[in-house]
């Protein structure tokens, strides 16, 4: 037995009792037996020991990554007629372009839920950011499409596997009353980073000239300074942790946490250790014995219901937001708008900034939150996106940037209501599943903007005013809105 069992096994010596007492209670009906005074939810904890330093660094790596993704979105954007100049390709081809990308999208979200839910947060995060890293530098030495189409496809996996991984990471970390607010900086980050993409682009690129391999390379450094924060700052999920039965490690997460942010308010004693134990084991004991990382996990019982309804705005939102950043720089070049297309494509890039800070402003305002947020932002956009077919010849711009303005705040309360009515056993393993159905939306969207644009250029813009409607209707479904609630009590 090495020391740290030896520890585990001396500072808990009545777990297995408390396991046995815990067990007992969870068969009655009536929960509130257990005295209140003698359990310490996690989310409680967390609200003491506040939001600090121990937070800030993870979610500056997070926030870092998040500019190399949007620059990486940016720059697959502007090389598209870049690419269709020196290797000659076809639409067919630029669409396959984005169907691999979304594609991996899909895979390494799957992925993501398996992995995490059962391996812990932290090393997912570390491995998928350094492959994430190695394919955008391996991406400069392509030589032909083909070998783009495999980068493409690889990237887009460890990019989707990632994603949930953060989220998840993040929203374990941060007290209750600041979760809606602070998911909005990592999807404000993918919007500077997109920035970020266009001015690089504005140094190197002259119109469809110049090099996309430098504009891969800078896009890709913000990356790398975050592969080598994340070895000294990403802790494992101390709520994690907990529900795993693993006390010592957790208790020396929450210790680090509390040193890290100089809290005074709480103190880690034995007494509160106790009852953090009991917190888990009741937790654990009241949850369905199929609740683990699985995609069956999801479809039993009432999870079903909400599976399949969550599963149905991520489809439509990516399907909708995508088709609009996919299709606004090509429809620009058709209507030889050359002179401000990289200016209107910063006009959009900017919206999505503003979205964040507008998403963080009211997600936590009773009455709005999240599910009636989400409701307004797809019909505001089901609008713009419909306007555009009478008016797009003198307003195109405008109107696809206030449609994509409304999306990417759709965005931001989308993973906030999915990571909030998952369990923390499931937690990643059902926003990798509806992230990954999502991303399915945006592999049929390029054929399907093909097909239909025959009969008009602005015709795709018809399918995402549906698709924008459609959701607006699917997220009335949603049972409850999860504004205020503790993560693992909305089962």
């Amino acid at each position: 037995m090495n020391e740290i069992e030896q520890q585990e096994a001396s500072h808990y010596s009545t777990i297995n009792e408390l396991k046995s007492e815990i067990q007992v209670v969870s068969q009655k009906e009536d929960h509130s037996i257990i005295r209140s005074d003698s359990i310490l939810n996690f989310d409680d904890t967390l609200t003491q020991i506040g939001f600090g330093r121990f937070q800030i660094m993870q979610y500056m790596v997070s926030i870092i990554l998040g500019v190399m993704e949007g620059a990486q979105i940016t720059i697959f954007t502007l090389m598209v007629p870049i690419l269709k100049k020196e290797w000659d390709i076809s639409e067919s081809i630029v669409s396959l372009q984005t169907s691999f990308i979304f594609i991996g999208f899909l895979v390494g979200s799957m992925l993501s839920g398996q992995f995490t839910d059962r391996y812990g947060r932290k090393l997912p995060f570390i491995f998928s950011s350094l492959f994430t890293v190695l394919i955008c530098f391996a991406t400069i030495l392509c030589t032909n499409v083909y070998q783009l189409l495999i980068m493409r496809g690889l990237m887009g996996i460890f990019v989707g596997f990632f994603a949930p991984c953060c989220v998840t990471l993040l929203q374990e970390i941060t007290p209750n009353n600041l979760r809606g607010q602070m998911t909005g900086s990592v999807t404000l980050s993918v919007a500077i980073g997109q920035l970020y993409g266009f001015f690089t682009a504005s140094l190197i690129l002259d119109g469809i000239n110049g090099s996309w391999r430098w504009l891969t390379f800078l896009g890709s450094l913000p990356g790398l300074v975050a592969l080598i924060l994340s070895i000294f700052y990403i802790q494992e999920s101390p709520r994690y942790l907990l529900l795993e039965g693993k006390y010592y490690e957790a208790f020396q997460t929450i210790k680090l946490m509390i040193q890290t942010n100089k809290t005074t308010e709480f103190n880690l004693s034995i007494e509160n250790e106790h009852k953090l134990v009991i917190w888990s084991l009741y937790m654990n004991s009241i949850a369905k014995k199929t609740e683990h990382a699985s995609f069956k996990s999801m479809l039993n019982g009432d999870r079903l219901y909400v599976s399949l309804v969550l599963w149905s705005i991520w489809f439509l939102l990516c399907f909708a937001y995508y088709g609009n950043l996919m299709t606004m720089p090509q429809i620009l070049y058709q209507l030889k708008d050359n002179q401000s297309q990289l200016q209107q494509l910063v006009y959009a890039c900017l919206s999505d900034i503003l979205g964040a800070i507008l998403a963080t402003l009211i997600i936590d305002i009773k009455g709005l939150g999240r599910k009636n947020s989400l409701i307004i932002g797809f019909l505001i956009a089901a609008v713009f996106s419909f306007m555009q077919l009478y008016y797009y010849e003198q307003h195109f711009a405008i109107l696809a940037i206030l449609q994509k303005l409304f999306l990417s705040m759709n965005y931001i309360f989308c993973y906030q209501l999915t990571t909030e009515l998952y369990p923390t056993k499931l937690r990643t393993t059902g926003l990798g599943t509806a992230v990954a159905i999502g991303r399915l939306g945006v592999i049929l969207m390029p054929w399907s903007c093909m097909i239909i644009s025959q009969y008009s250029i602005i015709a795709p813009f018809l399918l995402f005013s549906i698709a924008s409607f459609l959701g607006s209707i699917f997220t009335c479904f949603i049972p409850f809105d999860t504004l205020g609630k503790s993560l693992d009590n909305n089962n």
